[in-house]
């Protein structure tokens, strides 16, 4: 008898940049962004999994009570059958800061954020990519540093 595999659907999920400048002034001494897994009440079968983002105030050791949740970007998204560990996710202040303060070669910063979830050791993280809207459609501003941006599963994992 052949049976199939479950399987579970992760969307790529976009963050405004005007949210995430909204989440640092309502989150006192903010250190990092940690994200969370939330399954929303849907009738879809597809199962989808979304991102809340909550800051994180190491000098207090407490979350922000000012949350987000991120938005389902173009119906992409990556269908995975396990064994997968889906943990919380985190990036630094800092990280966040270079995304959305650091222009493109031309001089462009981005209007949002777009979380694309991928795999390593069994563990779910994102990538980060930076997108401008202009009138014939949105493009990718490239992160002009080698070393891409991503979100840290965590704990325990590391992404290295």
């Amino acid at each position: 008898m052949l049976t199939e595999k479950q399987t579970q659907k992760l969307y790529w999920l976009k963050y405004e940049i005007s949210s995430i400048q909204a989440l640092i002034l309502n989150s006192p001494s903010i250190d990092r962004f940690s994200f969370c897994y939330f399954f929303p009440e849907t009738d879809q079968p597809t199962k989808p999994l979304q991102l809340i983002a909550y800051g994180y105030m190491a000098p207090s050791n407490q979350y922000s009570s000012y949350f987000d949740r991120l938005e389902i970007y173009n119906n992409s998204a990556l269908d995975l059958s396990g064994p997968i560990i889906l943990s919380n996710n985190i990036i630094s202040l800092a990280d966040i800061l270079l995304l959305i303060n650091n222009p493109d070669a031309n001089g462009d910063k981005p209007d949002y954020l777009v979380f694309v979830p991928d795999v390593n050791r069994g563990h779910v993280f994102y990538n980060v990519k930076r997108f401008k809207r202009i009138d014939t459609g949105d493009v990718e501003l490239i992160y002009d540093d080698e070393t891409p941006i991503v979100t840290n599963p965590s704990p325990p994992a590391t992404i290295n």
